[in-house]
């Protein structure tokens, strides 16, 4: 008895699926997207596709089934899905943008940086594309590559946080003190709540020896909330520099106790003995 009602019930079910146009699928996969019945809305997709593989629409299809896949924890299959997608429009920006968001995701970061390449030899001014080609490049070291396409954002979007931030950040790590610090007083100027840009201003303030003005931004980071490591950290370094190490050691054990590298700290406060 159960066995014919489920062989009843596949019929029926691809007897609904077939009776159902292109643009009915379509709509219904959106349906079930709203509703975040994604693997529903995965086998949807499939079923339009199937239904007409020569529609021109189904670029957009196979680009959304990716995207789908990649919420059902499907890397590999919307890989394929994104890929099947260029093979047949190699160009599609939209496309290659979620190709390559997915290849770092799979921490495949060469690949990721060639589908970027492709997106800014089709739109040199592509923001997306910049940003997170030069976070590529600061993950591979690259500064001055990463430097370079933040400056290039803030050409086209003079206001970019995200860009503005990078560019301190990128100065910072290559010990470019006076400059990180001027990116950094920009931002602060701009968005004066934010701590965590008056911890940065006050490491660069550190290094070039202006122990005032460090002091009082990591007092202010601290009194915007701010509870990371690195403000711990400043505040030992601070404290070494005025010879308190009492309130040195306490503060390099609070980094510790907040996550900071327990070799880093053991070096800390082996200078606070």
């Amino acid at each position: 008895m159960n066995k014919y009602f489920f062989i009843a019930a596949f019929f029926l079910v691809s007897f609904v699926s077939s009776a159902q146009t292109y643009e009915e699928m379509v709509a219904k996969s959106l349906d079930y997207l709203d509703a975040k019945e994604y693997a529903a809305a995965e086998l949807m997709l499939k079923e339009a596709m199937r239904k007409e593989p020569g529609n021109e629409g189904n670029i957009l299809l196979l680009s959304n089934l990716g995207t789908i896949q990649r919420q059902l924890g499907k890397p590999e299959e919307a890989l394929i899905s994104y890929s099947s997608a260029l093979s047949k429009y190699p160009n599609n920006i939209f496309v290659l943008q979620n190709r390559a968001a997915l290849y770092c995701e799979l921490d495949s970061l060469n690949a990721a940086m060639k589908d970027y390449n492709i997106i800014l030899s089709l739109d040199e001014n592509n923001v997306e594309a910049l940003y997170r080609r030069g976070l590529i490049h600061m993950t591979e070291k690259n500064l001055l590559g990463a430097e370079s396409d933040f400056e290039q954002i803030l050409e086209i979007k003079p206001d970019n946080i995200l860009a503005l931030s990078s560019l301190a950040f990128a100065l910072k790590s290559r010990n470019d003190w006076v400059g990180a610090e001027e990116k950094y007083t920009d931002l602060i100027y701009k968005y004066k709540n934010q701590p965590e840009f008056y911890v940065n201003r006050a490491e660069c303030y550190l290094q070039l020896n202006k122990k005032g003005r460090a002091k009082s931004d990591l007092d202010k980071a601290q009194e915007l909330g701010y509870n990371d490591p690195l403000l711990y950290i400043l505040k030992g370094q601070f404290e070494l520099h005025q010879f308190d190490k009492f309130s040195a050691k306490r503060n390099f054990e609070k980094a510790l106790e907040l996550g900071a590298d327990e070799e880093i700290i053991k070096q800390y406060l082996l200078l606070c003995k």
